[in-house]
């Protein structure tokens, strides 16, 4: 038998015994988790990682609800709202007593970076020279936070024809910074990514529900173990200094019994 023959069997049977590649942990999170949750993942020493590698499929929240209530195969829901989590609960998505609470947001009036409004206010949404102003559309937790502060504020009838509703937090950061509107409610953690927004106020304390962000394993999950862990690894010192940073509320761990 040849050499190259003989090679060749040897890298066949290797090749059989080799242990087929775990299926990659599918994250579903909201759009504002991303930067933070790619940077993790970035900082993981090669090779040092015990459980599958990740998959995440950013978008907002309500989009990622209505894709998990359609059969989408996730393992992880990262959410920027309690309403999507409650629906997920609701209709038996959720594996028990796996969703936990594990940051916070702050909701902020932005403009672009180089308008002159350096000090706008929530009231002067209602002025004259404001003629269009981003929000996050109905399903996306970061509208349903900035239609509560222009209703506490006594501001909806004024403003909502001036509303541009946009399918995520990021889209209204952006659509911001690029110009295309006067002004937009986002969340702190966006508008300190973007060098294009300038933050002129935030939403005074009791204007609006608290932005909690909730995780949980779905019960679709191949693999529910792993997903626990994954979002256990969210609560360690690593990962909470890293959502410090980009702008996030981190509460303090439980104390351990």
């Amino acid at each position: 038998m040849s050499a190259t023959l003989l090679a060749g069997l040897a890298g066949l049977a290797s090749a059989c015994s080799e242990a087929p590649a775990p299926r990659p942990l599918l994250v579903a999170a909201a759009v504002s988790l991303a930067r933070p949750l790619q940077d993790i993942a970035a900082a993981e020493a090669p090779g040092s990682r015990t459980g599958p590698p990740l998959q995440f499929h950013f978008a907002s929240s309500g989009a990622l609800q209505q894709q998990i209530l359609q059969g989408a195969p996730v393992d992880v829901f990262l959410s920027a709202g309690q309403r999507q989590m409650d629906a997920l609960q609701g209709a038996g998505r959720l594996l028990p007593g796996s969703c936990r609470e594990l940051f916070s947001n702050e909701l902020v009036l932005v403009v672009p970076a180089r308008s002159s409004r350096r000090t706008l206010s929530f009231e002067g949404l209602a002025g004259p020279e404001l003629r269009s102003i981003a929000i996050g559309d109905p399903s996306a937790p970061v509208g349903d936070y900035a239609r509560q502060v222009l209703s506490a504020l006594g501001l909806s009838a004024a403003v909502t024809p001036k509303l541009v509703p946009l399918g995520s937090a990021r889209a209204v950061a952006q659509a911001v910074a690029q110009g295309h509107v006067q002004a937009g409610l986002v969340y702190r953690s966006e508008a300190q990514a973007d060098d294009g927004l300038r933050i002129t106020a935030a939403a005074p304390a009791g204007s609006h529900g608290p932005i909690r962000y909730l995780g949980a394993v779905l019960t679709s999950s191949g693999n529910p173990a792993a997903a626990q862990a994954y979002l256990r690894s969210l609560a360690e010192p690593p990962a909470r200094e890293n959502f410090r940073r980009h702008g996030f509320g981190v509460p303090e761990p439980s104390p351990q019994p």
